[in-house]
């Protein structure tokens, strides 16, 4: 088996992920009371979420109560600043590492690789850890997931039309450092993300982002990222900002997994 397929059902071959690591940033709306949030997205019978170490320790009772649910442990932190919600100088660095999150019960280990640092120096740090936390995690037969995102400031004047181009690149990097799966944004270029997709020797899963404006657009973006080769989705603010989170969990399961319409999602919302 290879080390991805640990994270994906068995049955489809996809998977879906909610993202609950945003409170290493700070308090976010929707997500003020982990317990609470954290209940009510298991409510909708994920097939794993992304939590960090500390998060996985409290809660355990919780998570151990789905059965088959994959724990996905973030192990490294990124900030904008050294104050909540303000922005400065960038800092990234390790919380964790992979014994601790295998204690903790992680089926996955994730980590962010950040493109358009300012510094070189600070995207060499950003390989060096990875490298290290790919030879571990392999060792220790866990996969890595990887999570590619663009928020450097000098990616911030980068042309919208050259975004798809640079995932490109990035999930190529990605997987040649020792990626199992990539977290990735979805470029919105179907003709491009179906060549990442394609070419790419492991599994892409979709991030979400900030929440969309409705639940529709959500749910044709995870159509979308389907019909252009993703495996599955790692969605979090798009889930558990919404006001019936467990029902969004089964309506994008329901695209995932069953094939169904954007609408016949929907109608598990109402």
């Amino acid at each position: 088996m290879n080390l991805e397929e640990k994270l994906l059902r068995e049955d489809t071959g996809r998977t879906v992920i909610v993202a609950l690591d945003h409170g290493i940033s700070g308090s976010c709306m929707g997500f003020e009371d982990p317990r609470a949030t954290l209940s009510k997205v298991l409510e909708g019978c994920p097939d794993g979420v992304l939590i960090t170490p500390n998060f996985a320790r409290r809660f355990q009772g919780i998570l151990s109560s789905i059965p088959d649910l994959k724990l996905i442990i973030r192990v490294d932190f990124f900030a904008t600043s050294t104050v909540p919600g303000e922005t400065g100088t960038e800092i990234q660095c390790l919380l964790s590492d992979v014994e601790e999150a295998m204690r903790v019960g992680a089926d996955g280990i994730a980590a962010f690789l950040i493109f358009g640092r300012e510094d070189p120096r600070d995207f060499s740090a950003n390989i060096g850890y990875i490298a290290a936390l790919s030879k571990e995690t392999h060792r220790c037969g866990i996969p890595l997931v990887i999570e590619t995102v663009f928020w450097g400031r000098r990616t911030s004047v980068v042309a919208p039309e050259r975004e798809a181009e640079l995932l490109e690149a990035a999930c190529r990097i990605a997987f040649e450092i020792g990626a199992d799966v990539i977290k990735a944004p979805y470029p919105r270029d179907r003709t491009w993300f179906s060549r990442i997709t394609k070419n790419s020797p492991i599994p892409i899963l979709v991030l979400g982002g900030p929440r969309m404006d409705t639940a529709r657009e959500a749910l044709e973006m995870v159509r979308d990222a389907l019909e252009g080769g993703a495996q599955g989705v790692i969605f979090g603010r798009n889930i558990w900002q919404h006001k019936s989170p467990d029902k969004m969990v089964k309506a994008i399961k329901a695209i995932v997994h069953r094939g169904s319409s954007v609408d016949d999602a929907l109608e598990l919302l109402k």
